[in-house]
C-alpha cells in the first residue's frame, strides 16, 4: 500500500508533518507515485502511524500548496504530479558552501536599519574612514571583551571586506618566498591568498585535536616559518574545534618559533552547544612572546552580504595592512558598517544568536541521525558543532562520480581535493555545509546523497531512508 512510504521517527527534531510531506514529495518527484494516485485517507494514515488526523491534514495541505497533490471533496487527496513541459519543483541545495539559513536571519530587519540610518543622517552615503567606521570597531572590541580578547579599536583594528580580503592583505604583507605554515586540510581561500602572494606553504597535518605534535615541533625552531594560519574553532573543512590544551601547545610553539599566529575566527560566535572555546587571542597575556592576528567575520553568523570583518593585531602591523588596503579600495560601505555597529550596540546581534542557535543545533542533530544510516557506503567525521561535515566514500565508490551524482540529484557538495595540500590525500573525501538547511529538508538531501552513492559504486539494494 501507498502508506508504507512513510516511516515516522517521533524522536527526530523534524516535525512529523514535514516527515510525511517530505516522504510523499520525494515519491512523487521520482515517479513512484503517478498522477491520479489516491493518497491514504486521513483516518487510515493517522491510524497506521499513530498520530492525530490534524497532523496528516497539515502534511497533505503542504503537498497541495506545493502543487504536488490536489484535494477533492469526494475522493480525498490525489497526486497531481508534474505535467509535461511544467517546471519541476526541484530545489538545488548548495551544500558546497558554508552559509547560514537566510530564512531565519534578519535580512529585512537589517535593511530597515539601513533605511532608518540613511533617513536621519545623509553622511552615511559618503566615504567612511579608511580604517573602518570607529563605531563599528568599538562595537567589535566590546564583543571581543566578552570572550576575553583585548583588542584596541583605534589603532589595532582594521575593517575589511570580509575575511577573504583580510587574508589577502596579510599574505601581501609578507615578502615573496616567505615560509607560511597552514593547516592540512585547510580552507582553500587561505591557501589561494598565500599562494597568490608567492609564499612558500608548509602544510601542518591536523589531528582530531589540533596540529600534529611532530609537525608543530618542526616549526617551533626560530626562523622556520614566519606565520601559521589556523582555524581553531569549528575548523573548515573538518568542523572540529581544538581543546584548550591544543591551543596552548600552539601558543607555546609560536612563542618559541617567533612566528605570527593568524587566527581565523569565522564561526565562533555561533557556538550552539555553549562550549565557549578560548580564543588564541585571549591566551595572549599568558604568552608575551606570541604574536597574534585575529580575523573576525560576520558572514556566517549574521549575513554573508555584509562582507565585513574585523582584523585585530599589533598597531604597526595593522597600519601595514591599512596601506595595502587603501591601494585596493578606500573603505568599506558606510551604510553597512554603521548599520552593523548599531545592530551590535542595541543588543540585536546577541538576540539574533540566541534565537538561531537552537535551530542550528536541531539541524545538526537531525542530519547526524539521518547520515548514520549510510555508514555502509559513506562515513562522516562527527564533531558536535560547526556548520560543516567532512565525509569519506567507501572503497567501491568512485569519488568523482559521487560528487557529480550528488549535483545531478540537486545536492552540491565540495570535493575533498580542494582542501588538502596534496590533492591525492583528499581524493576520497568531500565536505558538506549544512547551515543553509532546514531540519525538514534533511530527508530529501540525505536521500539524494544515498542515491548518488548507489549510482557511483558497485553495490545495489534498498536506498530509501524513508
Amino acid at each position: 500500500m501507498i502508506s508504507v512510504l512513510v516511516q515516522i521517527d517521533h524522536d527526530a527534531s523534524i516535525p512529523v508533518r514535514a516527515q510525511i510531506s517530505g516522504a510523499y514529495a520525494e515519491a512523487i518527484r521520482d515517479g513512484r507515485l503517478t498522477p491520479g494516485t489516491a493518497l491514504p485517507s486521513v483516518r487510515a494514515l493517522s491510524g497506521r502511524l499513530g498520530i492525530s488526523p490534524a497532523t496528516v491534514v497539515a502534511a497533505y495541505r503542504e503537498l497541495c500548496s506545493r502543487g504536488l497533490v490536489a484535494a477533492s471533496p469526494r475522493s480525498g487527496f490525489r497526486v497531481v504530479g508534474i505535467k509535461p513541459g511544467q517546471p519541476t519543483e526541484r530545489k538545488d541545495f548548495q551544500l558546497n558552501r558554508i552559509e547560514p539559513d537566510l530564512r531565519i536571519h534578519p535580512v529585512a530587519e537589517f535593511a530597515s536599519l539601513i533605511f532608518e540610518l540613511a533617513s536621519s543622517d545623509c553622511s552615511i552615503g559618503g566615504y567612511e574612514e579608511y580604517r573602518g567606521h570607529l563605531g563599528l570597531r568599538e562595537a567589535i572590541a566590546s564583543l571581543d571583551r566578552e570572550i576575553g580578547v583585548e583588542s584596541e579599536p583605534a589603532s589595532g583594528m582594521l575593517i575589511t571586506a570580509g575575511a577573504q580580503q583580510a587574508l589577502t592583505l596579510i599574505a601581501r604583507s609578507l615578502e615573496p618566498g616567505t615560509a607560511v605554515a597552514i593547516e592540512d586540510p585547510c580552507y582553500p581561500g587561505a591557501r589561494m591568498a598565500f599562494n597568490g602572494a608567492g609564499a612558500r606553504l608548509i602544510p601542518i597535518r591536523m589531528t582530531d585535536d589540533g596540529p600534529d605534535p611532530e609537525a608543530l615541533q618542526a616549526i617551533s625552531s626560530p626562523g622556520t616559518v614566519a606565520a601559521f594560519y589556523c582555524c581553531p574553532t569549528f575548523c573548515n573543512p573538518t568542523g572540529r574545534s581544538w581543546s584548550d590544551a591544543a591551543r596552548r601547545r600552539v601558543m607555546e610553539a609560536a612563542s618559541a618559533g617567533g612566528f605570527t599566529l593568524i587566527e581565523d575566527d569565522y564561526l565562533g560566535d555561533l557556538d550552539y552547544l555553549g562550549e565557549a572555546p578560548t580564543r588564541l587571542a585571549a591566551l595572549a597575556p599568558d604568552y608575551p612572546k606570541a604574536r597574534i592576528v585575529r580575523i573576525r567575520t560576520f558572514s556566517k553568523c549574521l549575513l554573508p552580504a555584509l562582507r565585513l570583518a574585523g582584523v585585530s593585531g599589533d598597531p604597526g602591523f595593522i597600519t601595514r595592512l591599512l596601506s595595502l588596503k587603501v591601494a585596493d579600495d578606500l573603505g568599506c560601505s558606510a551604510f553597512l558598517q554603521r548599520a552593523l555597529a548599531r545592530f551590535i550596540r542595541q543588543g540585536n546581534y546577541h538576540r539574533h544568536l540566541e534565537r538561531v542557535r537552537p535551530r542550528y543545533r536541531a539541524t545538526r542533530e537531525s542530519l547526524r541521525a539521518a547520515l548514520a544510516r549510510m555508514e555502509r557506503h559513506v562515513s562522516f567525521e562527527d564533531p558536535p558543532g560547526g556548520l560543516c561535515l567532512l565525509g569519506r566514500v567507501g572503497g567501491n565508490i568512485d569519488p568523482n562520480r559521487f560528487v557529480a551524482e550528488c549535483a545531478k540529484g540537486g545536492v552540491l557538495i565540495s570535493p575533498g581535493i580542494d582542501y588538502w595540500h596534496n590533492a591525492a590525500d583528499g581524493a576520497d573525501r568531500f565536505r558538506i555545509g549544512f547551515g543553509s538547511l532546514a531540519p525538514e529538508e534533511i530527508p530529501q538531501v540525505v536521500s539524494a546523497i544515498e542515491r548518488a552513492a548507489a549510482a557511483s559504486g558497485s553495490f545495489s539494494g534498498d536506498h530509501s531512508i524513508l
